[in-house]
């Protein structure tokens, strides 16, 4: 069975963006206590610890074999999906329509019929 995951290359930037997103929310709870709206101060503090949250798991994604599924299209036996084994789930458990004559795209993942000749949303050509 084909698994969808993410590259190394977006998950990495999603990493270097959830650390911009805690300094944003330093930045946030400083100014909301110089100001005075102490009330804002918890929004703060759960914006960064969401950002750290996410900034972790994307570094870890970037970087572990098995990671967790969205883009890059792999073979079974290449890289299983981690979620599949948390929640128990078995390739067998799909029901696939025979008659479906869709694809993947190998730059984006997006679902294509076969005689597409370029992705209908990245737009690069595909291998025939």
């Amino acid at each position: 069975m084909k698994s969808i995951k993410p590259g190394r290359g977006p998950s990495r930037n999603s990493g270097v963006m959830g650390i911009f997103a805690a300094l944003f929310g330093v930045f946030w709870t400083i100014i909301a206590v110089s100001m005075g709206a102490f009330i804002m101060i918890p929004f703060g503090l759960i914006f960064i610890g969401v950002a750290i949250y996410q900034a972790v798991y994307n570094f870890r994604n970037a970087k572990s074999k098995n990671r967790h599924s969205l883009f890059d299209i792999t073979e079974d036996g290449e890289e299983p999906d981690p979620l599949n084994e948390q929640y128990g789930i078995n390739h067998t458990d799909y029901e696939f329509d025979p008659k479906d004559d869709s694809n993947y795209c190998p730059y984006c993942g997006n679902k294509v019929k076969d005689d597409y000749t370029y992705c209908n949303d990245c737009g690069k050509k595909l291998p025939k």
